[in-house]
C-alpha cells in the first residue's frame, strides 16, 4: 500500500501526514510506503521505515517520477496556493494550483493500477454576492482565482473519474481552525487568528464584525472526513465526484464566547473590532447550509462550538 500526500508540509498535510506515520494499515493493507511532498518537509514525531520524505516542487517532472516511482494506492493532492497569495501572484497560483494537478493526474493515468484521490477543494469555489442559502444544486460562481481553480481541478477530478483513469474524491473545504499564527495569512485567516490570540491571551484586532459568519470545521474533524473521503465506497459518490463537507454555521461573535467560556471574562477585552467591508464581504457572510449529499455519504461536523474548540485547541490533532 502506498499512500502519496502532496502539500504535506502544510498545517493540514502535516497533521494527516503525522497520523499516518503512526498506522501500520490502511483499508485494510499494510502500509509499504508514505511518501509525502512539499517544497520543505516539517520533522514528524515518528519517522516509520516506510516513510519517504521528497522536498521539491511538484510542477518538476523529475519530483513526480520519484514520487510515484512506485504506484500509488491513494493520493491526498493538498498542494495548493491559497487566496491572499493567489490574488498576488497569478502565474504562481497558476502553476501550483492547475497546471501541477493535471501533470499529476496524467502521471497517474499511466500508472498500472488505478489510484483512489482525495483533493482538498474549497467553499471559495462558490463567490461572491452569496446566495440566502447553499445546497448541493447551487451554482456555482467563483470570484477569486483560488476559487476558480479549484472548480477547475473539481472537472478534472470528475472527467478523470468518468474515463476510468482515476478514483476522484473531491471534498470542499470550509475554515479550519485553528490554524497557526503566519506573518502572511490566507485572508480568511481571521476565525483562526482570533482562537489563537484569545487562547493564548494576547490582544487581537478583528477585520470583520460580530455578526460575521464563517463556516467552521476543526483540524480533527477535518482529517476525519478526509480519511473518510478516501474509504468511502466509490459507488455512493455522484457522478460529479465532489461534496461540499459539513460545517458549522458560526459567528465571530459566538466564537469570542466560547473561548471566554474556556478562559475566563478578560480575554473578551483583548478583542478590538475593526471590520474590513472586502474581507467581511468575500469571507464573513456565509448564509445557511445543506449538505445533503455529503450527509448521506456518512461526512460530519464538530456539532456545535464548545466541541469544535476543544478540538480545535488540542496541541496534537488526531483522526
Amino acid at each position: 500500500m502506498h499512500i502519496v500526500i502532496t502539500g504535506a508540509g502544510g498545517y493540514i498535510g502535516h497533521a494527516l501526514s503525522s497520523w499516518l506515520s503512526t498506522q501500520s494499515h490502511f483499508a485494510g493493507r499494510p502500509i509499504t510506503r508514505l511518501s509525502r511532498t512539499d517544497l520543505t518537509l516539517p520533522p514528524l514525531a515518528q519517522t516509520p521505515a516506510f516513510l519517504h520524505d521528497i522536498e521539491g516542487d511538484l510542477c518538476q517532472a523529475a519530483l513526480r517520477e520519484q514520487l510515484l516511482s512506485e504506484p500509488a494506492d491513494y493520493v491526498f493532492h493538498l498542494a495548493g496556493i491559497t487566496s491572499k497569495r493567489a490574488e498576488e501572484d497569478l502565474a504562481l497560483s497558476l502553476a501550483v494550483n492547475l497546471q501541477a494537478s493535471v501533470a499529476l493526474f496524467e502521471d497517474l493515468r499511466q500508472q498500472s493500477t488505478k489510484a483512489t484521490v482525495v483533493f482538498t477543494s474549497s467553499i471559495g469555489v462558490f463567490g461572491t454576492p452569496l446566495p440566502d442559502h447553499i445546497d448541493d444544486h447551487t451554482t456555482i460562481q467563483p470570484t477569486l482565482s483560488y476559487g476558480t481553480h479549484k472548480r477547475m481541478v473539481e472537472l478534472l477530478i470528475a472527467d478523470y473519474s468518468r474515463l476510468g483513469h482515476l478514483d476522484g474524491r473531491a471534498v470542499r473545504l470550509p475554515g479550519i481552525i485553528a490554524r497557526p499564527l503566519q506573518a502572511i495569512a490566507a485572508l480568511s485567516s481571521f476565525s483562526s487568528d482570533l482562537v489563537q490570540h484569545l487562547a493564548a491571551g494576547t490582544p487581537y484586532t478583528c477585520p470583520v464584525s460580530k455578526d460575521a459568519a464563517n463556516w467552521l470545521i476543526s483540524l480533527p474533524c477535518c482529517l476525519q472526513q478526509l480519511l473518510h473521503a478516501a474509504l468511502s465506497p466509490a459507488a455512493a459518490w455522484p457522478t460529479s465526484r465532489v461534496v461540499t463537507l459539513p460545517a458549522l454555521r458560526v459567528l465571530t461573535g459566538e466564537l469570542v464566547r466560547g473561548l471566554v467560556a474556556l478562559y475566563g471574562t478578560e480575554r473578551k477585552h483583548l478583542v478590538s473590532w475593526q471590520p474590513n467591508a472586502q474581507i467581511e464581504v468575500q469571507f464573513g457572510c456565509w448564509p445557511t447550509l445543506d449538505t445533503a449529499l455529503a450527509d448521506q455519504l456518512g461526512f460530519t461536523h464538530d456539532h456545535n462550538v464548545e466541541t469544535l474548540l476543544h478540538r480545535a485547541l488540542l496541541t496534537t490533532p488526531s483522526a
